[in-house]
């Protein structure tokens, strides 16, 4: 008899769970099937690749890095808000280039999305040495005020994700 790693049987129930809410019904007939599926599922071995190959991942500043960031996007939003709602215009926009601390294409990438994701911010452009990210903002009050709060973003993303020790060459 085979033993069922706790993980695995964390994947089935989970996936019995969600299946259950994409029904938006729990019955015995959606139950089973979800079963019959999640066990499908977890039965195929996928030789599946590594997603950040040579990063570390440290859970506890990567949940640091998301509530940053959930508080700029509420905080963005608001902004944002206020500029559609009022009748004063408050854009005053513009392209600001900010260092990047690393070279490694993953935590750019997580850099450039979560600044898109933010209301009123998006990444345009990394430099072809991969030294700048170019961030278009729309209420640019002080530069230097931008580059620090996108600075302070990238010190987060760096020790939630941090990079093999090689991609480190430059420090903001």
């Amino acid at each position: 008899m085979t033993r069922v790693s706790p993980g695995r049987l964390a994947l089935v129930v989970w996936l019995v769970v969600l299946w259950q809410l994409l029904w938006r019904d729990v019955s015995i007939a959606n139950t089973g099937s979800g079963i019959v599926i999640a066990l499908l599922i977890t039965a195929v071995p996928l030789p599946l690749p590594r997603i950040l190959p040579g990063h570390t991942v440290r859970p506890l500043a990567l949940v640091a890095f998301l509530a940053h960031f959930a508080w700029l996007v509420i905080v963005s939003n608001l902004v944002v808000a206020r500029e559609i709602i009022t009748r004063r215009d408050y854009i005053r926009s513009g392209v600001v280039g900010v260092p990047l601390a690393s070279t490694s294409a993953v935590v750019t990438t997580v850099l450039a999305d979560a600044i898109t994701l933010t209301p009123g911010t998006l990444s345009l452009e990394v430099s072809h040495d991969r030294s700048r990210l170019f961030v278009h903002v729309l209420h640019v009050r002080d530069v230097e005020r931008v580059r620090r709060d996108v600075e302070r973003l990238q010190r987060l993303v760096l020790r939630a994700i941090e990079p093999p020790s090689a991609t480190l060459e430059r420090k903001p």
